[in-house]
């Protein structure tokens, strides 16, 4: 059964906050539900980019499967053993409209796909791997400070949540693989390790997103 969008502002009954690390807690200013019908995380990358709750979440799957087919060396260096699945979980034939288990959206498998393919940051909030994935393919990195950032938390790995954060909140530390995953495809270590290094808080975006799609 589909459960219904439901938008849960702070400081009221913050349901679902149990799926995320107590310490980012004081920076979410919301966590918006999305229907759980297998496409939930995909459904949550959706709301994050201000597209049609109907079938936005079709237009990110695709846009995952477009970029992971039109840079496949890339790709297949990065997921290694797992290109094959995901490129298949997040192939969208036209008339699907649920999503099988092994269709889901899973991280961190697929947080630098979701980043690169949308040139967003991506926030994993979930309880026990709070992480930030960047794209692969990027502008310098002073213009970091002011890209999209999608936050989202998992509940016990069955269904995806988005959160969203306060202005200027602090990112989690980058994945734990990020250093080997820019030796194979994005050489430029230096440049990226100095989004984390710098003063200057991180500006979040909180209006329309103007990702062409």
């Amino acid at each position: 059964m589909r459960r219904a969008s439901r938008r849960t502002q702070s400081g009221s009954n913050m349901a679902y906050s149990h799926c995320l690390e107590p310490d980012w807690l004081p920076h979410v200013e919301a966590i918006i539900d999305v229907v759980s019908d297998g496409n939930c995380g995909y459904r949550c990358i959706a709301s994050g980019l201000r597209l049609a709750d109907v079938d936005g979440w079709r237009i990110v799957r695709r846009r995952m499967y477009d970029e992971i087919i039109g840079y496949e060396d890339l790709w297949r260096e990065v997921l290694g053993s797992s290109f094959e699945t995901v490129k298949n979980a997040v192939h969208c034939p036209e008339k699907q409209e649920g999503a099988s288990f092994k269709e889901w959206l899973t991280l961190p498998d697929m947080g630098l796909l979701v980043s690169t393919a949308f040139n967003v940051i991506l926030v994993n909030l979930s309880h026990g791997s709070a992480s930030t994935f960047l794209p692969l393919r990027s502008t310098p990195t002073s213009s970091l400070h002011n890209r999209l950032i999608i936050a989202m938390a998992n509940e016990r790995n069955i269904h995806w949540v988005r959160v969203q954060l306060h202005v200027n909140a602090p990112p989690p530390s980058l994945y734990p693989s990020w250093d080997q995953t820019l030796r194979i495809a994005a050489p430029k270590v230096g440049e990226m390790d100095s989004f984390f290094e710098t003063s200057r808080p991180l500006q979040l975006a909180d209006h329309e997103a103007t990702i062409p799609l």
